[in-house]
């Protein structure tokens, strides 16, 4: 099984890759033989949807526009279970804003269209993890909670506030809600949801 994460943020190395690598170490620590991978928006080229209805709604989940965005779904189709990081922004970073509504758009086609077959994400678990400075998640969360309602994914909660995946706020380390524990307790959600 393979576990793929996919942080959001333009920062490689700040607080929402630190909380997807501790969801990844969650579910190998949970799952024998699971591989993790970790897929950096901030690596790769991804524009907004062109609009190109016609042409993207007879070919199921192929997007016509040359950038990153095929190599990223790809990554995603091929993967077993899905992490997904964003820290706090206007909701969300705009390259992740980018991957999300090309992705919608061709779940939407696909269900329109009468195409056959199942959506290319249908049923995998995700779970998702939110970095902010101290600002509240909430409307992140709601955000990545409908892109997965949209692509049909099944997202991960947990059983306590904000019930959508796990936040972090300021320096992780030393946040009293210890959200990198929290974190890799939703990897083992992961794992479990992934057996099942």
């Amino acid at each position: 099984m393979k576990v793929l994460g996919v942080v959001g943020s333009m920062r490689k190395e700040g607080n929402t890759g630190k909380l997807v690598q501790a969801v990844l170490e969650g579910a190998k620590d949970a799952a024998a033989g699971l591989r993790t991978q970790l897929l950096h928006l901030a690596s790769l080229e991804i524009g907004p949807c062109q609009g190109c209805y016609e042409v993207c709604s007879k070919t199921p989940y192929k997007c016509v526009v040359k950038d990153d965005f095929q190599s990223a779904l790809a990554r995603m189709e091929d993967a077993d279970g899905i992490v997904i990081g964003s820290p706090l922004y206007f909701p969300i970073p705009s390259r992740l804003v980018a991957l999300c509504e090309r992705l919608v758009c061709l779940a939407y086609f696909h269900g329109q269209r009468g195409h056959k077959g199942a959506h290319l994400l249908e049923d995998k678990p995700c779970a998702f993890v939110v970095a902010t400075g101290g600002g509240e998640a909430g409307n992140v969360f709601r955000y990545l909670f409908e892109f997965a309602m949209a692509t049909r994914m099944n997202p991960v909660t947990v059983k306590h506030y904000p019930y959508y995946g796990v936040v972090g706020r300021g320096e992780l380390e030393k946040d009293e809600d210890r959200p990198l524990e929290a974190a890799r307790e939703l990897g083992r959600l992961l794992a479990d949801a992934l057996e099942e």
